[in-house]
């Protein structure tokens, strides 16, 4: 680990039901480590054992995942050196040395790592995105999500990314860990601010695709790795779906 590097765990506090296998020991290990942070950004009430052993934001109900990432990073002080890990709180924790894992890839050029594989995504993105909601029976399409290009949801100044139909790499936002610095060149997340009705499938896989266009164009398909070739599994975490 490079002296002057920093390791921070972004957490996405929505469920709060892996103490004993999460965030007890995500508490030691920040304890014991005075390089590495932990802090909570909360979609739901957090609980007390939050309350007490974390430090954390309570940011209520809007939007996805990568929302209370983005909301972290926003009152956050992450040096560009720095590595994330970024987490939604129902991983299945099996070897907490996917941490040295992630930081050597890291260390040796990739630009992200996820878990388990993930399926690469070809959209234009000056068409509107109902490849992700047109397999869904009866789905609503909300007021704020229809009738909208895939580059109506990117942030202004991330917008310049996004000139072509492309395949792109992507990561799912349960896990992955970057450099603060490589994300903050593309823009960080472009994160939904809405109150999402389930299925929230359909927003979740945009703003997905929408982050790996940016990385993918910027870095390349050969920034990405994987802990497994397995979709949701590797012999490190187990991603849940919804918390389950």
């Amino acid at each position: 680990m490079q002296k002057d590097m920093k390791i921070w765990f972004i957490v996405c506090g929505w469920y709060y039901d892996r103490i004993d296998e999460f965030y007890a020991p995500l508490k030691e290990l920040e304890e014991q480590n005075e390089l590495v942070n932990v802090f909570w950004a909360c979609h739901g009430e957090p609980t007390s054992y939050i309350k007490n052993n974390f430090e954390y934001k309570y940011f209520p109900d809007i939007g996805l995942s990568d929302t209370k990432y983005q909301q972290a990073l926003d009152i956050l002080d992450i040096d560009d050196n720095d590595i994330v890990f970024f987490m939604q709180d129902d991983l299945v924790i099996k070897d907490w040395n996917f941490i040295h894992e992630c930081i050597e890839r890291i260390n040796e050029g990739f630009k992200i790592v996820g878990n388990g594989i993930n399926y690469p995504d070809s959209f234009d993105p000056f068409k509107e995105p109902v490849d992700k909601y047109s397999h869904i029976e009866n789905y609503k399409v909300a007021d704020w999500f229809g009738n909208k290009r895939y580059i109506d949801f990117v942030k202004k100044e991330n917008q310049h990314f996004f000139d072509k139909q492309q395949i792109s790499c992507t990561v799912r936002l349960s896990f992955m860990c970057m450099r603060r610095g490589d994300l903050r060149s593309v823009g960080d997340f472009e994160a939904f601010f809405e109150i999402i009705d389930r299925p929230i499938g359909p927003p979740g896989n945009v703003s997905q695709s929408l982050l790996g266009y940016k990385i993918t164009r910027k870095y390349g398909p050969q920034s990405f790795t994987y802990l497994s070739n397995t979709y949701q599994d590797s012999n490190y975490i187990f991603e849940c779906a919804r918390g389950k």
